[in-house]
């Protein structure tokens, strides 16, 4: 997503998403141009590189920061070298290019929170909801005890107290939007009967609580365990109807609460029984996936800083995992140690945060090997019944399946978070070589080329992982985690349908999943029909392009092959990203170094081998792509890589050149953006945008924040 600009107010309706292309106004060309020319210049401008990620609040016309590790950033970036290379399209010229969605869900005036609580059927189908579609990312309290809590609840309604109220309207909240009922059954005739009321239940179930919880004795100042708990689940709400700096709000504020109360620190759990402690552990690792999530997806500053937790405040709690094997509950067990899986993923993703999108600013292979020894060893240690082929290959119940998706998208999403800026350095200097006045081949190593097709791969597997998840009927319509992940994977296979800088055969049936997920999802989520749009306008804009336009060319690289599902012989498209393999083709060049003797000298320790060996696919899985999906750690050169490119100098880069060097353009900006008219109500929710306020007094000549050091 784009620039905030300034424009002049218009009258037509143009502006409702998913309009077709329209002509770029004098203002906007004007603040475009402006802001994008003579970027390497001067270090003056070279400051205001990061002002670009201001994008505006649809809701209130306010200026939101948006980091590089956020999708909406990337975004941006490839509008402008897509602009740059093939000219204006309808993705380049989005008119909410320079917008972020925070949607708003409006109740008609005369309609107002009662408090009631529903019948005991729904209450138990939407608490059930809730249950099945957070597992593997979210346990705020132990199901057994709660459902036990809610059967008190209804015996005894005048004994609730306002606490319990309030955590179980949002429940219900939650359950009813994330809902996925099965077809034909009771079921799906209560949730369709909530959903198809004139008024939005879930918006009323939310205010509800929120009602309660301020006017409740014990407030945000004198928040108990309770309130973290309500706050958290806030936070989840804001992200399930598409408000996610909301969400980050409330994140923030769950946590900073559950910090005063020692959540983070295990002398401070002593005190407690082994129930109480079981649910503080979990509701602390909780907020840190939730942290972790936002952080990336915003590219904001993470909140829980890990060097002030106590050493095991992240592990899972001690004899819990005892007790739920006992119960003979597999859903449970692998929502738990779904849940470890998570917090170790997030643990990495931290990490790539820090290290490769913070403040330092340089891009470094040798970094990025190193956390990518952690994404190898991650897959190493994850248990079978995690293993994302079960989703393609086994029935189960959906709240074991939905753990297994989760878990396993988190760590696509991790592996791309880490590898698309080398990606992105690759698909850059293609662009440079366009106004290259003489044809010379590019110096980049291995590594960089290992790390870049590992992005591409992430980005193939989480498509198919979602698209056998909506085959077999797991999938509901609003799940924010899985529609950020197919996203930012979507616009990867697209990026390099647009480059060329890999061979994907299995290209038309990602870009296919992609747009069936997001229009499947996109029936009642503001988001996913949001990101539709901009995924198949990318789409067009690649299929349209001209054959007169320029091309995308790095001289003396052969182009790999992606591994992918099409292909006649055996293979395994769900083979570690990291894992060595064998080429099974000549077209693979052997770099200057074996793999001991590299790792020597880059001074990089090689990760700890499983103690049994044992592959996390059985070995007939185990098979390569044509070109081979190689490992960061072997010695092998990327797949394609011509003798000669295998410079033993591996590459830093700083972020900024990213942004450097591009012409003037609509896709960018900076200033305030033309004002936006209502949009089109949103299914039975009701979820709309209301109209910019004008007038905020900003002068457009003077950035309105200055620029953050962190991204």
């Amino acid at each position: 997503m784009g620039l905030a600009e300034t424009g002049s107010a218009e009258t037509s309706q143009d502006k409702l998403m998913g309009t077709g292309r329209h002509p770029l106004s004098s203002n906007d060309r004007d603040f475009d141009s402006r802001s994008r020319s003579n970027f390497s210049v001067t270090g003056e401008e070279a400051e205001l590189m990061s002002l670009p990620r201001m994008l505006v609040d649809t809701s209130t016309g306010r200026l939101l920061y948006v980091g590089e590790s956020a999708s909406l950033s990337y975004l941006q970036l490839i509008r402008m070298i897509v602009e740059s290379v093939s000219g204006t399209s309808d993705f380049t010229l989005d008119r909410q290019r320079h917008n972020i969605l925070e949607n708003v869900v409006q109740l008609p005036q005369e309609i107002q929170p009662t408090g009631v609580l529903p019948d005991r059927k729904t209450a138990n189908i939407l608490v059930e909801s809730f249950f099945t579609h957070t597992s593997g990312f979210i346990e705020v309290f132990n199901k057994g005890e709660f459902l036990q809590s809610v059967d008190e609840w209804y015996k005894g309604p005048l004994n609730i107290s306002q606490p319990d109220i309030c955590i179980l309207h949002l429940v219900f909240a939650i359950g009813l939007v994330i809902a996925r009922p099965s077809q034909g059954n009771d079921e799906e005739a209560v949730i369709q009967n909530l959903q198809s009321e004139p008024a939005n239940r879930a918006e009323l179930f939310f205010r509800n609580a929120k009602r309660i919880y301020h006017n409740s004795i014990s407030g945000f100042e004198d928040a108990d365990f309770w309130s973290v708990q309500a706050l958290l689940l806030v936070s989840v709400y804001m992200l399930a109807v598409s408000r996610r700096n909301a969400s980050y709000l409330y994140c923030g504020m769950a946590v900073r609460s559950a910090q005063a109360l020692g959540l983070h620190r295990e002398e401070s759990m002593v005190i407690f029984n082994e129930s109480d402690q079981r649910r503080r552990r979990n509701v602390w690792r909780t907020l840190f996936i939730l942290d972790r999530f936002l952080a990336a997806c915003l590219g904001r500053p993470i909140t829980i800083s890990e060097e002030d937790c106590s050493e095991n405040a992240l592990e899972h709690p001690t004899g819990s995992r005892t007790t739920e094997t006992t119960m003979g509950d597999e859903a449970r067990v692998t929502n738990s140690v779904a849940l470890d899986a998570a917090v170790k993923s997030c643990c990495l993703i931290g990490t790539t945060l820090k290290r490769v999108y913070s403040k330092r600013r340089k891009v470094s292979t040798l970094v990025a090997q190193e956390i990518a020894d952690r994404l190898e060893n991650w897959e190493r240690e994850l248990q079978q019944s995690l293993h994302c082929r079960r989703i393609m290959d086994e029935a189960m119940g959906t709240a074991e399946a939905i753990a297994i998706l989760h878990v396993n998208l988190l760590h696509c999403h991790s592996v791309l978070l880490l590898t698309r800026p080398f990606f992105l350095y690759l698909l850059k200097m293609g662009c440079d070589d366009i106004s290259r006045s003489h044809q010379k081949a590019p110096h980049f190593s291995p590594r960089l080329e290992k790390l870049s097709q590992a992005c591409v791969e992430a980005s193939q597997r989480t498509l198919i992982l979602v698209q056998a998840a909506l085959d077999a009927e797991y999938l509901p319509r609003c799940n924010p985690f899985v529609i950020y992940f197919v996203f930012a994977a979507a616009l990867i296979i697209l990026s390099n349908e647009f480059a060329s800088l890999y061979h994907n055969p299995d290209a038309g049936n990602s870009i296919h999943s992609a747009l069936l997920i997001l229009e499947y999802c996109g029936q009642m989520d503001a988001q996913a029909k949001r990101v539709w749009y901009i995924i198949k306008t990318f789409h067009e804009a690649n299929t349209q392009r001209l054959p007169t336009a320029k091309k995308i060319h790095l001289p003396g690289r052969k182009i790999p092959t992606i591994s992918t599902v099409s292909q006649s012989f055996p293979h395994n498209p769900m083979s570690p990203f990291f894992r060595q393999v064998k080429a099974e083709r000549q077209d693979i060049f052997m770099g200057d170094l074996p793999p001991s003797k590299e790792r020597q000298t880059l001074g990089v320790p090689a990760p700890s081998l499983d103690p049994t060996g044992r592959p996390m696919m059985p070995p007939t899985l185990q098979q390569p792509s044509p070109e081979g999906s190689v490992s960061l750690n072997s010695g092998i050169a990327a797949a394609g890589v011509a003798p000669g490119m295998e410079g033993l100098n591996d590459p830093e880069f700083d972020f900024d050149t990213l942004w450097q060097g591009w012409p003037a353009s609509s896709a960018g900006g900076l200033g305030m953006p033309p004002p936006l008219h209502p949009a089109e109500t949103f299914g039975p929710y009701g979820l709309q945008q209301p109209p910019m306020p004008h007038g905020n007094g900003l002068d457009p000549q003077i950035p309105p924040y200055p620029p953050s050091g962190y991204r």
